[in-house]
């Protein structure tokens, strides 16, 4: 009897690379759990390869899988740092919502500057460093040597994060732009290294960053700002290649230049998206299929009468968008067209939205 028990508690006897891709595709949840099985399992799962193979996989599923559990919304407004889970943004009457406020560094303002494998990049106010935040398993980092040093208060720093697959590092990406000049410069800092440095490249020519406000969009290794011509006000999107340490332009919808007079660029499941805003007419959405193709735009959906800010942050597979207002999120149903919101009230005023996957990506790692 006492071996039967053993038995019937005991990990599967599966060869440990096959167990491995199995755990893989497990919630944090879940492997949080599993860690206590056996030690070949804690071993494996506490391995930082491990972590990063499982974000990898989940950021891949992203554009496929009806699942939204392993996917959660962090949002800031001033002093306030909240999350929730995308499933219960749609699936719950009452949506659960968490509040961080002092868990990180207590009441400053926060900065979204984008997520990656789960980590979410702040820049703090009152120190102007950077930190890492995992808030799956509620681990953080400051990024030691990361305030970055401006002579000049009229220099407006525009951020961005994600991860060069080339190094195996993630990095913050900041364009310093003169606030009267056209010139803008990109510094650098890489999370190995722990410094910042200038960029080998330069930005493109004629070109200035058009919301400073918004951070960039991390894409396939790229990271992405909308830009206008100086010129000639056009607009267009520009593209920083993390690997390659390479600025290009990337164009835009070909149908979407009359009229356009202002565009948004989000991360919708793991497309670049635009919102084109028509003057007296709609909120145009746009994904980029296949990224850095401009042929692979393609329209999903047009929203009337809509001039304001909005960003997409998910969509269902039933074509309900999850947005992002100035201050709220929303879901709209493109069957009927209508809106729910504030999707809560605890969310009401809440502003730079982000969706993160989670993870067991450690900030402490790095």
């Amino acid at each position: 009897m006492e071996e039967t028990t053993r038995e019937m508690f005991s990990p599967p006897n599966l060869p440990l690379e096959m167990m491995e891709e199995i755990l893989l595709r497990l919630p944090v949840k879940s492997l949080t759990r599993f860690k206590c099985v056996c030690r070949p399992w804690r071993s494996l799962i506490s391995e930082t390869l491990f972590a990063l193979k499982h974000a990898l996989i989940l950021e891949a599923l992203k554009a496929t899988t009806s699942k939204k559990s392993p996917y959660g919304v962090i949002t800031t407004s001033r002093y306030h740092l909240k999350s929730c889970c995308v499933n219960s943004l749609y699936n719950e009457s009452t949506v659960n919502v968490f509040e961080h406020d002092g868990e990180l560094l207590g009441r400053d303002y926060y900065q979204v500057v984008g997520t990656c494998h789960g980590l979410v990049c702040f820049h703090v106010d009152y120190d102007k460093s950077l930190y890492l935040w995992n808030p799956t398993i509620k681990l953080q980092q400051r990024l030691s040597g990361s305030d970055l040093e401006t002579s000049d208060d009229e220099v407006v720093v525009t951020y961005g994060f994600g991860y060069d697959e080339s190094e195996d590092d993630y990095k913050v990406v900041a364009l310093l732009q003169q606030r009267h000049q056209m010139k803008t410069d990109a510094n650098i800092y890489s999370t190995r290294q722990k410094r910042w440095r200038r960029s080998y490249t330069c930005f493109p020519s004629g070109v200035v960053v058009a919301d400073k406000s918004r951070s960039g969009i991390y894409i396939n290794g790229t990271l992405n700002w909308p830009g206008t011509h100086s010129s000639s006000s056009s607009w267009t999107i520009i593209s920083y290649d993390m690997s390659c340490d390479e600025f290009k332009e990337l164009p835009g919808p070909v149908f979407c230049s009359r009229g356009c007079f202002t565009m948004t660029l989000g991360d919708l499941r793991g497309c670049l998206s635009m919102v084109c805003y028509c003057k007296g007419a709609n909120a145009d959405v746009w994904v980029m299929k296949e990224f850095g193709e401009g042929e692979s735009w393609s329209k999903l959906l047009s929203i009337p009468g809509l001039t304001d800010f909005v960003r997409p942050l998910w969509i269902s597979d039933g074509l309900v968008v999850l947005l992002e207002f100035r201050y709220g999120l929303a879901l709209y149903n493109c069957a009927n067209g209508r809106f729910h919101y504030p999707v809560s009230d605890s969310l009401s005023g809440c502003r730079d939205a982000k969706v993160y996957v989670k993870t067991m990506v450690s900030p402490n790692d790095l």
